[in-house]
């Protein structure tokens, strides 16, 4: 999911950007190897639309922080932990902590050798992946998956360098800026556990990762992460969304004003997610394009790349997560109010694969995408517009069911922006161009596609989005894991084109 934006310094005024310049990347045709006190006013239902797509992610860190020099240290990032306890404390005891880890390590490889020194035939490798030099999750051949359909985030598979194996990603704008075009902050699972964030700057590197970017120290183990980001009266605000180490739906909020994660009020409602290593979760905002300000944004198709200042009734956020093997649970939080609501729950779905959403363009229309238990993709739309008198054909504020379906994985997650992506039964990724018309909802078949390369793991976290580029035009960008350790990079260009690849570089400490 994806976030567009506009963009502001942190005294509030507009800060020009620029377009983003990619790097330079291997074709995919080879073998690459409770919350600060929320803006008081509810900001008027946007036109009837016929189609529109997502407007992208934009800008990356406001003018001053660009215009440091780039060997000056980077201030103190404070981070959140549900729990009342220190951090390292905390780590240690939510999460097997790495000295443990390298200890019993240790241990298996001295079995190991002395089991092989007497001759003993073990049937069963004790190294992760069934690899012998005791690397964990090293890079697999394209679409490889050395443990089966389990193995995203699977225990025998936990990776020792990079991203977590089953990672979490989610992509939301850092700054908003008015004027031009920046880039992207990536929210991600380090392989120690911990949720770090990693920024895509305007002249196409990566910077960030380490641990000084650590946002939060109780995820679960391969949680999925949703990430919402906005400007309203002139406050730049992220949300970050997690399933805690004791499996609680967990929000973090941060603006320009504070730099500082702080619990969001959606903690107050202790939501209890599934126990298990797969569980489905996303949260879209919904209304005025996340700004209530004119700014420009990434490729939307159909419209131009300017958006009027303007700004819906009622703006806020929509959160889904599963509940149980078959339940997905929604709750939603109106911009100015203290707290968030029970929704409603849906019934019949697989909870244990992704959801998606689409719910930011203008109009009154809202979608979210489920897995089936016969593992499709169903699209379900509602109208909000309260004003206008239902039909049988097209209900007022009820969820209803389009005739789309796409057959996908059984775990499969699920992205939109411009294309809705999902995970095939063969591990590809594949994009599809949809025309949201609500009860007229279609796929444009002719203009589908499968990413080219490496496969992604089974089970795959995905985040997708759109950028301008420097040659004047856009790309298709789309991020999952290929063999546990990496977070990959795929890009085309928005019309046309092959897809090329290219790994974020996570670090390892």
């Amino acid at each position: 999911m994806q976030h567009p934006a506009v963009s502001y310094s942190s005294s509030g005024r507009e800060d020009p950007q620029f377009r983003v310049e990619l790097p330079e990347r291997h074709s995919t045709f080879l073998s690459p190897q409770k919350s600060p006190t929320s803006p008081p006013q509810r900001s008027p239902v946007s036109p009837p639309f016929n189609r529109i797509s997502s407007p992208g992610l934009e800008s990356l860190a406001d003018h001053e922080k660009r215009s440091q020099t780039a060997n000056s240290e980077p201030a103190e990032k404070e981070y959140y932990t549900r729990y009342h306890t220190d951090p390292e404390v905390h780590v240690q005891s939510t999460r097997k902590p790495l000295q443990q880890k390298k200890w019993l390590f240790g241990l298996v490889a001295a079995l190991t050798c002395l089991a092989i020194g007497l001759g003993v035939g073990l049937g069963v490798g004790l190294t992760r992946n069934g690899g012998s030099n005791g690397e964990a999750d090293g890079p697999s051949p394209p679409g490889a998956n050395p443990s089966g359909s389990d193995s995203v985030g699977a225990p025998s598979t936990l990776s020792r360098t990079g991203a977590f194996n089953g990672s979490g990603i989610a992509l939301a704008s850092q700054s908003f800026a008015s004027g031009g075009y920046g880039s992207i902050v990536m929210y991600f699972q380090h392989h120690t556990g911990e949720i770090r964030s990693i920024q895509l700057g305007s002249d196409g590197a990566w910077n960030g990762g380490d641990a000084r970017e650590i946002v939060a120290v109780d995820a679960k183990n391969g949680t999925p992460i949703a990430a919402v980001a906005y400007s309203r009266n002139n406050t730049a605000w992220w949300h970050i969304f997690y399933i805690s180490t004791n499996n609680l739906i967990t929000e973090i909020v941060n603006s320009n004003k504070t730099n500082v994660w702080s619990p969001g009020p959606l903690n107050d409602l202790n939501l209890r997610a599934m126990d298990d290593q797969k569980v489905g979760l996303q949260a879209c905002w919904y209304g005025s394009f996340y700004s209530d300000t004119a700014y420009n944004h990434s490729p939307v198709p159909g419209q131009s790349n300017t958006t009027a200042s303007k700004s819906d009734q009622t703006v806020g956020i929509h959160l889904w997560y599963g509940k149980d093997p078959t339940t997905f649970q929604s709750v939603g939080w109106t911009y100015g109010d203290s707290a968030w609501q029970m929704q409603q729950t849906f019934d019949g779905y697989n909870a244990h694969a992704g959801v998606g959403c689409y719910s930011w363009g203008p109009g009154s229309d809202t979608y979210v995408f489920f897995m089936t238990p016969s593992d499709e993709l169903s699209i379900l739309w509602k109208d909000l517009n309260t004003t206008l008198k239902g039909t049988t054909q097209h209900p007022i504020n009820e969820w209803t069911k389009t005739k789309v379906t796409i057959p996908v994985h059984p775990d499969s997650s699920v992205g939109f922006t411009n294309f809705l992506y999902v995970q095939n039964s063969d591990s590809s990724i594949s994009g599809f161009n949809i025309t949201w018309a609500a009860e007229n909802t279609s796929i444009n078949e002719n203009e589908n596609f499968t990413i080219s390369g490496d496969k992604g793991l089974p089970g795959t976290h995905l985040s997708v989005t759109a950028l301008p580029d420097t040659s004047g035009g856009n790309s298709l960008l789309a991020f999952y894991q290929t063999n546990g350790t990496d977070i990959t990079e795929f890009v085309r260009d928005l019309d046309a084109g092959q897809w090329t690849s290219s790994r974020v570089p996570i670090p390892d400490q």
